[in-house]
């Protein structure tokens, strides 16, 4: 019987190669995704979001910076929120879905993103919140 000393090589070289220990790797990882908590913000977080979207959609300025910190609140004028609210409160009010994307951790702020999509059909919206210690350190409307 003949043996083909080629066939052991290749084969010693796949079961020893980096590319089975990645695959080994993205298992583990694999595992450690099944056990984290679910794609939702906290209920405080999200309602939250609700409040300055319907601050926007109604044009209140006042609701809009009041759960804001200092910088947040000098940061947004009257009359930059005022634009926005122009520009977005008809599509808001033609009806629209808000997903939940994700939580980041910047710069000492929890982050939160989410996906506005209109029934006008217009183009979608990037919601993204800052919070540090309760309070709003920035919105933005991309």
């Amino acid at each position: 019987m003949k043996i083909n000393k080629m066939g052991f090589v290749v084969a010693a070289v796949v079961i020893m190669s980096p590319l089975t220990l990645a695959v080994n790797n993205v298992q583990a990882v694999n595992e450690l995704v099944l056990v984290t908590k679910s794609n939702q913000p906290e209920q405080s977080v999200q309602r939250t979001f609700t409040s300055l979207i319907n601050a926007v959609e109604q044009n209140n300025y006042t609701q809009f910076i009041s759960l804001g910190n200092a910088a947040f609140k000098e940061g947004i004028t009257k009359e930059t929120f005022t634009q926005v609210s122009g520009q977005l409160a008809p599509r808001i009010k033609k009806g629209y879905s808000a997903v939940f994307l994700a939580n980041l951790k910047q710069q000492g702020y929890q982050v939160y993103l989410w996906k506005l999509t209109f029934l006008d059909g217009g183009d979608d919206v990037l919601a993204r919140l800052s919070l540090k210690d309760g309070k709003i350190g920035g919105f933005w409307l991309n």
